[in-house]
C-alpha cells in the first residue's frame, strides 16, 4: 500500500500535491490526508541543478494552492484536520508510552502535517497580506461552530475578524479550555500549537512535533518580515498579547526556557517510518531541496549554532518578548522579568511571581552558549529586567565562566569590525555587571585566568586576574576604535549618537565600565597599566591632531574654502581623556598600595601629564596624579636607569606607608545603563535577523523589507 517517489520522479506530476493544490475541494475527513501525511524524510546532498529544478516544481504547487484555495478551501480543510488531530494528540502521546504502534503512526503523521503546513505558511506569508492569510484559514468552512451573529458580518474584508469559533473541549475536560472564544480559525490554530509545547512531553517520538510547532509559530509571526514598519500591528502577534495565547504567557515562557536548558541535541529533519506498509515516500531530494533553499550566505551558515529544539525555543521567546505592542504591555516581557529561582524561597508575593525555574541550570546554560547571539540577547534581557536573576549571577563564585565568553565576543568583534549587534550586547552585559561593587571587587580577587590563547599575540599574557582581563579588553576596544582612520556610521543601540557614531558609543560605554571598576583595581598586571597609559597617550595625540586640523580648516574658511567642523570630535576626545584621568584618580584613591604597577607607569610617562597642567578641563584632576608622581619620583631619583626591579621594590615599600589622606577626594565614579523607552528599532530587526539565520526556516531574503528599517548609513 502506498507508493515511493524516487529522485527521478517529476514532482509536477505528484498526484497528492496536485490534488491538494488543485481545483477539486477536499473534505477534511477524506482518506486523502492519510496518504499525504504518510511520508518519511531522508536527506541527501543533491546537486545544484536538481535542487533548483525541485524548488521550482514545489513552488508551482504552492502557487496553485495560493490561488485555488480561495475557491476550494483545501488549506482551511487541512487546518481543520490538524485541529482535530491536535485535540487527540495528548492521548496518542500517552499511548505511545505504552508502545502502541498506532499512536506512533499518529504522532509521525502529525509532525508531517506540521512540516507541510509550515512550508505552505512560509510561502503564503511572503506573498499575501496578513489579513488575506488569516482569512483563508476559515475559507469555505462550515458554520457549525460559528455563532449566528458572525454569519451576518457585513463585508468580506472583515469576515475573518467577525467569525468567532469556540475552542474544542480537550480530552481532560478542562473548564478553561472550553470557555476560550477565538477571534478566528488562525488564532485557534496558533493556540493549539502553543498548547502542544507545554502539554506534550518531549521524547524521541514527539521531538519532531515540538520542533515543527515552534517553527510554525515563527512562520505565522513572520508577516512582519515583509513590512518596512517597525511598529508591530501583526494580527497573529495580537493573539499572544491580548488574545487566547496571552493567557498562557507564563506557562509558555517557562516551557521555552526549560527546552533551552534541556533539549540541546542537534536536530536533523528525519522522520523514520514506523510501519513500512503504510508509508508514502516523498522524494528525499524534494525536502532536502526545500531545506537548502535558504537565501543566506554560506558564511552565515558556517557560523550558525547547531539546530536544536532549545535554540529554536529561544528564538521564539525572543520574538515574543522583544516586540513592543502599540498601547499595550507585553505579557512575555513582563513574565521574563518576574520568574524566580526554584531553589530559593522568594520574599515576593505569590501573585507577583510568574513561575519558578532553576537559576543555576539557566546560568550554566547561558555560560555555555554566551558566544552565540540569541543566548547573548536573552542574557542581556534577563540581566536588564530580572533583578532576582541578576543578583544570582553577581553572587556566583565562578563568574569567569560567564564573563570570559562575553569579553571574548567584545575582543573578537572589535578586532574584525564584524557583527556590531553582538558586540554591543556583550558590551552592555559587561557594563550592567560592572555596576555592582561586589562584582568589581570579586573579579580582581579571582584565581588567575590562564586560557588566553584568543588574546592578541602582542599582549604576551600567560595569566591574569578576571578584573585585569576585563580592563585589558575594554582598553583594547577603545584603542582599536580610536586608531580607525575612517569613522563609519552604523545603527546604534540603544541611543543614536550624532557623530563618531560607532567610536563614540564604544568609547563611552567601555570607559563607563572601566570607571565603575576603577576604585576596585587591585594588583593590575603590568600590561594593563601600560595599555591604560598608552591609551591616554593615544587620545592626547589624536586631540592635538584634531586641534591642528580645526586650525587649518579655519584658515581654509578664511581663504574661501569649505570648512570642516571638528568641534564634536574634539569634545568627544576631551571627554575621553577626562574620564581616563578620573579612572586613574579613582584607582589611586581607592587602592594606592595595590596598584604599584600603575604608579610605576605614571613615573615612566610623567612627561605626558605635563600637557594637562594648563588645560582648564583637566587641571583639577592633575592634583592627585602630580602629588603621586612628585612623591614617588623623589624616592627613586637615585635608582639607576633601567633598574626596574629596584624601582618597583621602592614603590611597593613607599605605597604601604604613604598616607593616602593627602589625596584629594572626588565624587565616586558610577555609571549605570538605562535602556531607552523605545528600543524596538534595534530589537525587532535584530531578532528577525537571528530568526532568519538560525531557525532553519528558509525565508526568501529578497522579499524581506524589515531590515531596511535598520539601515546602515
Amino acid at each position: 500500500m502506498g507508493s515511493v517517489i524516487t529522485k527521478e520522479t517529476i514532482l509536477q506530476d505528484n498526484v497528492y500535491l496536485k490534488k491538494l493544490s488543485g481545483l477539486e475541494p477536499v473534505d477534511d475527513y477524506d482518506p486523502f490526508w492519510n496518504k499525504l501525511l504518510s511520508f518519511s524524510l531522508k536527506f541527501d546532498d543533491d546537486d545544484e541543478k536538481t535542487r533548483i529544478a525541485l524548488e521550482s516544481a514545489l513552488d508551482d504547487h504552492l502557487q496553485c494552492l495560493m490561488y485555488n484555495t480561495q475557491t476550494t478551501g483545501n488549506f482551511a480543510a487541512f487546518i481543520r484536520l490538524f485541529l482535530r488531530r491536535a485535540t487527540e494528540l495528548k492521548t496518542s502521546e500517552q499511548c505511545e508510552n505504552e508502545n502502541s504502534c498506532f499512536s506512533k503512526i499518529y504522532l509521525w503523521q502529525t509532525s508531517n502535517a506540521l512540516l507541510i503546513l509550515r512550508y505552505i505558511a512560509r510561502f503564503l506569508t511572503q506573498r499575501m497580506t496578513e489579513k488575506e492569510f488569516v482569512r483563508i484559514f476559515a475559507k469555505n468552512q462550515e458554520n457549525e461552530r460559528t455563532e449566528s451573529s458572525s454569519t451576518s458580518s457585513s463585508d468580506d474584508e472583515d469576515d475573518d475578524d467577525a467569525q468567532q469559533t469556540e475552542g474544542s473541549d480537550n480530552n481532560n475536560g478542562e473548564t478553561k479550555e472550553a470557555q476560550i472564544v477565538f477571534q478566528n480559525t488562525a488564532e485557534e490554530f496558533t493556540y493549539e500549537l502553543v498548547s502542544i509545547l507545554f502539554n506534550i512531553s518531549v521524547n524521541d517520538t514527539t521531538l519532531a512535533i515540538h520542533v515543527e510547532a515552534v517553527r510554525c509559530l515563527l512562520t505565522l509571526l513572520s508577516s512582519q518580515l515583509y513590512n518596512e514598519s517597525i511598529v508591530n500591528t501583526s494580527i497573529v502577534f495580537r493573539f499572544f498579547i491580548d488574545g487566547a495565547c496571552a493567557q498562557h504567557a507564563a506557562k509558555l515562557t517557562k516551557t521555552l526556557l526549560l527546552n533551552y536548558l534541556i533539549h540541546n541535541s542537534e536536530y536533523h529533519m528525519t522522520v523514520a517510518k514506523p510501519q513500512e506498509s503504510i508509508v508514502f515516500g516523498l522524494a528525499s531530494s524534494m525536502w532536502s531541496m526545500v531545506q537548502m533553499a535558504t537565501g543566506l550566505d554560506s558564511a552565515e551558515e558556517d557560523n550558525k549554532p547547531p539546530l536544536t529544539l532549545g535554540n529554536l525555543c529561544i528564538l521564539l521567546l525572543l520574538n515574543l518578548s522583544c516586540h513592543q505592542p502599540v498601547n499595550a504591555s507585553n505579557p512575555f516581557k513582563e513574565t521574563l522579568a518576574l520568574f524566580q529561582n526554584a531553589q530559593e524561597v522568594s520574599t515576593l508575593p505569590t501573585q507577583v511571581i510568574s513561575f519558578k525555574i532553576d537559576y543555576n541550570g539557566l546560568y550554566e546554560r547561558l555560560c555555555a552558549t554566551a558566544g552565540q547571539e540569541p543566548p547573548m540577547l536573552l542574557l542581556y534581557m534577563l540581566l536588564q529586567a530580572n533583578s532576582g536573576f541578576r543578583n544570582y549571577v553577581l553572587s556566583r563564585i565562578n563568574l569567569e565562566n560567564l564573563v570570559v565568553p562575553v569579553l571574548r565576543i567584545l575582543h573578537d568583534g572589535v578586532a574584525t569590525s564584524n557583527n556590531s549587534h553582538h558586540v554591543y550586547l556583550a558590551l552592555i552585559v559587561a557594563l550592567i555587571l560592572s555596576e555592582d561593587d561586589i562584582f568589581c571587587k570579586i573579579i580582581h580577587e579571582t584565581v588567575p585566568i590562564k586560557d588566553l590563547g584568543w588574546l592578541d599575540s602582542d599582549f604576551s599574557v600567560r595569566e591574569i586576574s578576571l578584573g585585569g582581563l576585563t580592563a585589558l579588553v575594554f582598553i583594547r576596544a577603545i584603542q582599536k576604535n580610536a586608531l580607525k582612520t575612517k569613522v563609519s556610521s552604523v545603527f546604534l543601540f540603544p541611543n543614536t549618537i550624532p557623530l563618531i557614531k560607532q567610536d563614540r558609543y564604544l568609547h563611552t560605554n567601555c570607559l563607563a565600565a572601566l570607571a565603575n571598576m576603577s576604585a576596585f583595581f587591585k594588583n593590575l598586571a603590568p600590561i594593563v597599566c601600560q595599555r591604560l597609559i598608552s591609551l591616554l597617550d593615544l587620545l592626547t595625540k589624536r586631540h592635538a591632531k584634531m586641534v591642528d586640523h580645526m586650525r587649518v580648516s579655519s584658515q581654509n574658511d578664511v581663504a574661501g574654502g569649505q570648512p570642516i567642523n571638528f568641534h564634536d570630535d574634539i569634545t568627544a576626545l576631551e571627554e575621553g581623556i577626562r574620564t581616563l584621568l578620573e579612572i586613574i584618580n579613582s584607582a589611586l584613591c581607592g587602592g594606592l598600595r595595590h596598584n604599584t604597577h600603575l604608579i610605576y607607569n605614571l613615573l615612566y610617562h610623567r612627561a605626558l601629564f605635563d600637557a594637562y597642567v594648563q588645560h582648564p578641563m583637566f587641571q583639577d584632576l592633575l592634583v592627585n596624579i602630580a602629588a603621586v608622581i612628585s612623591h614617588f619620583s623623589s624616592k627613586v631619583v637615585h635608582v639607576p636607569a633601567g633598574d626596574g626591579m629596584t624601582m618597583m621594590q621602592i614603590i611597593e615599600k613607599e605605597a604601604n606607608v604613604w598616607p593616602t589622606d593627602k589625596l584629594a577626594k572626588f565624587p565616586e565614579l558610577k555609571f549605570r545603563y538605562v535602556e531607552d523607552e523605545y528600543t524596538v528599532d534595534f530589537f525587532v530587526p535584530y531578532v528577525w535577523r537571528l530568526s532568519v539565520q538560525h531557525s532553519g526556516i528558509h525565508f526568501e531574503t529578497s522579499r524581506i523589507k524589515i531590515f531596511k528599517a535598520q539601515s546602515i548609513a
